[in-house]
């Protein structure tokens, strides 16, 4: 595969591309941005349907994305490149555990698919990741006073992650007529029609360069959210804007949280409280806890929250979830990018004047009281008895920033909710931390075809840019129906909806 190094500021036109062809002759097929779950899958398909693809990441292999937060250390922003959210594996992070969920998690993109589609995909999706391993799942076990979310999940040990990345990067490496290119970002996508698609990539060592392709599937995760929220306006994608929520994360001993694990391993409930709609997240509390971990967002100014379930039994583990809060003015309207960053954003880096933007630490009574009574990770470990799974944390204010009505909406649906998982009249108030912040469903919600072609001809979206659902095996549906899409109906196979 050869690789068009040009002029960097030589302009990005129609124009360029006989010149391009007449002298390095670089077409792709499909160009594939960003190598996480969505992306690996789709180029995958891609390559075996007889595709060639060139499939590109921002960040580092997966063995060496090292997260110094995770090693009780400070968040170092990783020269813009957070290890956590980018890389080969994308939110699949070496050495963790993760939860898979089937349909109905993700209803929106099963009912874009249509029943049949999306069951064969989910199959296939888990076969190409597994391979024939493929663990048991399980739904909802027992009786909640709340209306649990019932679809089936599995957690997967980190071993299981690591062999997991390790057979997908083997796969990928040895495909003919698939390039993986890792630290390497795209800049801009410019629509050349009839030919298709003109990128500029920028590779940390060897600087700008074009890449012409027929196609392109976004597949960017986190870390590349701002870039696709600019792109699509440029290119003039249809889109409805999101709904966007914030939150925080609760961390407590792993024993408080049996309650909900017991009933659901991803314990997912809505309630709504004073008028505010909440509901439960990312709810990490396996056989070993969960832990929490730091996703950095350099290039915005902020650093947010992810969690990790750990499925490895363990003694004195600390669990957590997240509770967010829909985010609308007072006429419902959902707040917009501008609302967020002034009211939200702005805020929230003056909380740490260390370090700007870096989560902070709340003791839950100082939370419910709006004050900052205890005042370091050491005191609060010493009056909680929870020591944080992370430490990089200085102890702030949280409630402070946060609406009124937020604050009043998640306080009161922590306290229902830690009622039925640590069991009435347990005593938990000194015993939880809070964390924040947590900002969540921000992705636009991206018009797109059935193959998730958008409104812009032979441009995809798959994984959690195209707004219509989260999950690991959701991402990998969206990118098997996208390299369907581009490789035609022939490459469909004939048994729809396998038993899995």
């Amino acid at each position: 595969m050869n690789t068009v190094f040009v002029d960097p500021a030589a302009p990005v036109t129609g124009s360029n591309l006989p010149r391009i062809r007449e002298r390095f002759g670089a077409d792709v097929d499909v160009l594939v941005v960003g190598a996480g779950p969505a992306g690996i899958i789709a180029a995958d398909k891609l390559s075996a349907g007889g595709g060639e693809v060139l499939l590109v990441d921002a960040g580092r292999a997966h063995t060496v994305r090292v997260c110094p937060v995770e090693l009780m250390r400070s968040c170092l922003g990783c020269k813009g490149i957070c290890n956590v959210i980018s890389g080969f594996g994308g939110c699949v992070h070496y050495g963790d555990g993760v939860k898979l969920s089937r349909f109905p998690s993700g209803r929106r993109l099963a009912e874009l698919l249509g029943p049949a589609r999306a069951a064969r995909l989910e199959n296939e999706a888990l076969r190409t990741w597994l391979g024939t391993g493929v663990p048991s799942f399980r739904g909802v076990r027992g009786w909640s006073p709340f209306p649990v979310k019932d679809y089936p999940v599995v957690p997967l040990t980190s071993v299981e992650v690591m062999a997991m990345l390790d057979r997908m990067h083997d796969r990928v490496s040895a495909t003919a007529g698939l390039e993986l290119r890792l630290g390497t970002e795209v800049l801009s996508l410019t629509p050349v029609p009839p030919a298709g698609w003109v990128a500029r990539l920028r590779d940390r060592r060897q600087g700008e360069y074009l890449v012409r392709a027929g196609s392109v599937v976004v597949a960017v995760g986190r870390r590349g959210r701002s870039w696709w929220h600019r792109q699509i306006r440029v290119l003039g994608v249809d889109f409805a804007p999101p709904v966007p929520s914030v939150g925080v994360r609760f961390e407590m001993a792993a024993e408080l949280l049996r309650g909900g694990a017991a009933v659901h391993e991803d314990f997912k409930t809505t309630l709504t409280r004073n008028g505010v709609k909440v509901k439960t997240f990312c709810f990490c509390s396996g056989a070993g806890g969960g832990r929490i971990k730091f996703t950095d967002y350099a290039m915005e100014g902020y650093t947010l929250l992810d969690g990790h379930v750990i499925a490895e039994p363990a003694t004195d583990a600390t669990a957590n979830f997240a509770l967010l809060a829909q985010l609308r003015d007072d006429d419902g309207r959902p707040w917009d990018t501008t609302r967020i960053e002034t009211d939200l954003l702005t805020p929230y880096r003056r909380l740490r004047p260390d370090r700007p933007g870096k989560p902070v630490l709340q003791w839950l009574p100082d939370f419910r009281a709006i004050r900052l009574g205890c005042a370091s990770v050491e005191e609060f470990t010493a009056r909680s008895g929870v020591t944080p799974s992370v430490r990089d944390y200085r102890m702030a204010n949280l409630a402070g920033i946060l609406p009124s009505t937020v604050r009043t909406a998640l306080l009161s649906a922590f306290d229902d909710l830690i009622g039925f998982f640590a069991g009435s009249g347990t005593a938990h108030e000194e015993q939880v931390g809070v964390i924040g912040l947590e900002l969540e469903n921000t992705w636009d919600e991206l018009v797109v075809s059935p193959s998730l072609e958008t409104s812009v001809s032979r441009l995809y979206a798959a994984g959690d840019c195209a707004g219509l659902a989260q999950g690991i095996l959701q991402a990998g549906v969206g990118g098997l129906a996208a390299a369907e899409g581009i490789l035609g109906p022939s490459v469909t196979p004939m048994t729809e909806g396998i038993a899995g």
